[in-house]
This record gives structure tokens, sequence and C-alpha cells, in this order.
């Protein structure tokens, strides 16, 4: 209960800000460009605040939280007085009006940059992409990748953290060329090229640990001592008990929480041999593995009811602290931001293309669980999950669908073109067909968020 109230909380604080940011860039630009607003409004639905300015601007917190607009004096079929042409949006120049709808996408950039720059001000732990067991079978063991492996870089682009690597590969999903992976061996100084296929990258949902489906797992420096033993459950069953150390599965070596996890679920209703330290005393168990559904469409899963430790410190060999200055810190901020951006445009096209799953397109629940995990982990986390919203919505406006900014815009390219504004009756139409993939979208992120809860 008390994570859901986080995560409703978080979720509007973080809605109500990225929307603010927003509509003020259209409010912004469109007062520069001396054009008068008529409302500046935060969520839809009954007024619940409201004050003006000496503008005359009203400014309004409405009940619905979920959107917001800015209205514009001359939009639509208002009746425009004559002294007062020069402030109606409608008699602006195509450019000043191209300037409004971009400003709201812009200040999304905008804000994503700052956002960002206070992360990499601040100093940034990330993880070492050292690679933990990597199955035979998987595209990474078929590529040559294996357990203790660091990933340098990807196609000639560094990768100093999993986050670099994620994004790198991202980056090429749906590609059928290979990609080139070159990884530092254990204890070695030298470095090895691999040749890695992204082929099927694609079947795996961003929803789930899809570099772990790849065989990309994350070296995990916590033993396997038993931190809890669940009553009446396989492990429970078979004597297995807390501090136990688990030192192997059917004669397989292991010496990390994650190896055990990763091998039960491999194996469900099997009866696996277990070998366990016990106050120095080696101990053999069996235990007869449990099933239980994982992601939709994919096999069913084995479990035996237990849990491990979570680790309080990283070992400083596994994450490494990056700082920069003031000019740095906003360099990076920019590319990275730059670099997202252009991720999200090409995810998007792919999955236009069919190359892609629908499945990743994520709705409010998702978001909303997302918001209150980064922020009950941190500042930092939480403005990194502001930066990445902000920029998704940013893109997603600019978009060329009627009823969006890009759509808008469209419209004045057009004019700016031949000379003549769009027909009401063609904005009309189109606002129709807008308004269908707008809702049609909407239904698919709340499909597929609560599928992501109920499987």
């Amino acid at each position: 209960m008390y994570q859901v109230l986080i995560s409703i909380v978080a979720f509007l604080v973080a809605i109500g800000v990225l929307i603010a940011v927003h509509e003020f860039g259209h409010f912004w630009v469109a007062r520069r460009m001396g054009i008068k607003v008529s409302r500046f409004s935060i969520g839809f639905g009954r007024s619940l605040f409201r004050w003006y300015d000496r503008q005359g601007t009203e400014f309004v917190l409405s009940l619905i939280p979920i959107g917001g607009y800015v209205s514009l004096f001359g939009e639509g079929d208002q009746i425009i007085p004559p002294a007062e042409r020069h402030l109606a949006y409608k008699h602006k120049s195509v450019f000043a009006r191209m300037l409004v709808l971009l400003a709201g996408p812009g200040f999304n950039f905008i804000f994503a940059i700052f956002a960002t720059w206070i992360i990499y001000l601040m100093g940034v732990m990330v993880f070492i992409p050292i690679l933990g067991n990597v199955p035979k079978d998987s595209v990474a063991g078929l590529a040559g990748l294996k357990k203790g492996d660091e990933i340098v870089s990807i196609e000639g682009h560094a990768t100093p953290s999993w986050e670099a690597v994620s994004l790198e590969l991202l980056g090429h999903m749906g590609n059928d060329q290979p990609l080139r992976i070159v990884v530092r061996e254990p204890e070695k100084k030298t470095t090895v090229t691999k040749t890695f296929n992204m082929d099927h990258a694609d079947d795996y949902s961003l929803d789930t640990n899809w570099l772990e489906n790849l065989g990309l797992v994350m070296m995990d420096p916590v033993p396997p001592i038993v931190g809890k033993v669940l009553p009446d459950y396989p492990a429970a069953k078979a004597g297995l008990k807390e501090q136990d150390l688990i030192i192997a599965v059917d004669n397989k070596p292991v010496d990390s929480r994650s190896e055990v996890t990763h091998y039960i679920q491999l194996h469900p209703k099997k009866a696996l041999l277990f070998d366990v330290l016990r106050n120095g005393q080696k101990i053999k168990l069996t235990i007869v593995s449990g099933e239980k559904s994982s992601e939709e469409g994919q096999p069913e899963i084995g479990f035996i009811g237990v849990e491990f430790p979570a680790l309080k410190t990283w070992p400083t060999n596994f994450v490494r602290i990056q700082e920069y200055g003031i000019g740095e810190a906003l360099i990076k901020a920019i590319k990275r931001t730059d670099e997202f951006s252009l991720l999200t445009l090409e995810i998007l096209k792919k999955m236009i293309l069919g190359e892609v799953s629908a499945r990743h397109i994520s709705g409010p629940l998702i978001i909303a669980k997302y918001a209150g995990e980064s922020a009950v982990i941190g500042i930092k986390q939480f403005l990194e999950f502001l930066a990445v919203i902000s920029i998704s919505l940013g893109v997603f406006n600019l978009l060329p669908i009627p009823l969006l900014d890009g759509g808008h815009f469209m419209y004045c390219v057009y004019e700016s073109v031949t000379g003549r504004r769009v027909s009401d009756t063609a904005q009309w139409i189109g606002n129709w067909i807008g308004g269908f993939i707008l809702v049609g979208f909407m239904i698919l992120a709340f499909y597929n968020d609560l599928t992501h809860f109920l499987r």
C-alpha cells in the first residue's frame, strides 16, 4: 500500500512538472511573439484553483491531472475585434506560429538536458558491464562471450556502463547485421572482438530483462547464501535453511545468487541436487522445483521458494563513479538527450514497420510504477526518470499526427509552401483521424500496462 501511494504521488508530481514545462514553452514563446494567451491550464475538467495575471491570462489547476493546454487568443472560430487583431494567433506570420508550436516539445528537450546536467554534476555511479554466467545457447554465448568478460565497446562506441550497452543494442534492435563487440577478458589487459547477432532481439519485450534473454547478464557479487526460506514451498519441505551456502546445483558449481536463480528457473518441475555448506559441513539436498508462469507467451519457469539477501554496497571493482565539470556535464547532457531522442524515433519507426513489437509501448500505470520506484531510490534516479519521460513527451508531440503539435506544424509547412492555409474541412477530417490514432494508441498502452500487471 505504501509503494502504491508513493507511485501515485510521484506520478502526479512527474506529470504535473512535465506538462507545466511543455505548456510553459507554448506560453512563453507566444508571449514573445506578441500573442495574447487566454488560458494556461494544468489538467482538464473542473477547476480547482485559478488566478489572473496583469495581462489577463487565466492560470488554472484542474481536477484531471493528465494533460494540459494553453489557449491562445484568436484560435479557431473565435471572433476577433479589429483593434486586437495584432494579438491573435491566427493573424501572426506562419513563422511565428511555427515557433509557438515547436516551443512545447522544445522545452521538454531543454528540461531533459537540464535534469541530466544536474545528474552529471552530482556524479554518476555506473555499473561496469562485466558479464555473469552466459548460457552457451544464448545469443551472447554463441558469440563467444563468457563469464567475467567486460564489454568495452559496441560498433566502435565505448560502453563504460550497462546503460551504455543497453542504449547501443537498442539502436540496433531489429537489424539483421551482426555487431562487433569488443570485450576485455578476465585477468587480461588485451581486448578481443566478438561477432554478436541481433536477429531475434526484437522478440523480447522491453518490460522484461531483454538483455538477460540475450545472455548479457550482469556479474553478481552476492554469494548464494540463503536469506529466507518460504514455508510450505519446495525448499522448506526439502530441509533447506537460512544461512545455508549453496555451492553447487546438479554438480555444477555456483558462486552467486543469480546463477542459482537462473538454473532453477530453467528447470521447472525437476528434482534438483543441491550441495550446501551448513556450519562448515557439506550437505546434499534434493529439491523438486515448482512451476509458475513468467511472461505472456513464454515458457513456465521453476522456483523453490527462497529469497537471497540484497546487496547494500557494491564492491568497487563492479562500479565506477563518473564526475564532470560544469561545461563537460552540459555537453554530455545535450549529447545524451540527442541520442535518446534519436533512439526513441528509431524504435517508433521500427514499430511502424513491424520490426519491433508494440508491446514496448507503456501507459500511465507502468509510468506510475517506475515513477514510484525511482522516487524511492533517490533524487538522481527520479531526475533521470523525468528526463526520459520528458524526451518521450517531446518526441511524441512532434509526430505529424493531427491534434498534436507536429500535426499543426505540418499545416504551417503546407501554408508556407503553397501560400494558403489548410481548409477547415481538411482540418476537421484530420482531427478525426488524429483522434482515432491517439485513442488507439492509448488503448494499446493501457492494454500493455494491464497485461504487465496481470501476468
